[in-house]
């Protein structure tokens, strides 16, 4: 399998850390109730992704879901998640858990994904209930 995108993982500044605390906040989760993954138009249009897809990412270690969110802020051979979510939308299930040997931070930044399915969002029906 090819794995040849660059999968990245940052925060959202509405959730602090982990978010187990700001997603609590109503105003701050209203601004990002989920994660969205950030898609450059190009990448988007050889997947046939749209805004508000789900996209589902592979690495060599898992798979996760997101939401796309296209924009021309990112590489068209990069993707972009916030890890503040769990289950299947949890971003560092497709990254290396090694740990540095000095400083035990985990090595929760990156890794080499593909695309592994595209399907309109089920997450719109899922606020409906």
């Amino acid at each position: 399998m090819n794995y040849w995108i660059y999968f990245t993982t940052g925060r959202y500044k509405e959730h602090y850390n982990s978010g187990a605390q700001t997603r609590m906040v109503e105003r701050l989760n209203a601004s990002r109730p989920r994660p969205r993954l950030q898609v450059h138009p190009r990448l988007a249009r050889r997947h046939g992704i749209a805004t508000g897809s789900v996209v589902v990412l592979e690495s060599r270690r898992s798979k996760a879901e997101f939401e796309a969110e296209l924009t021309v802020d990112i590489r068209p051979d990069t993707v972009f998640a916030p890890f503040h979510w769990g289950g299947k939308q949890a971003a560092n299930k497709l990254t290396n858990p090694a740990l540095d040997p000095t400083s035990r931070m985990p090595e929760f930044k990156y890794a080499a994904v593909r695309v592994a399915g595209v399907r309109g969002s089920s997450f719109a029906a899922d606020e409906r209930r």
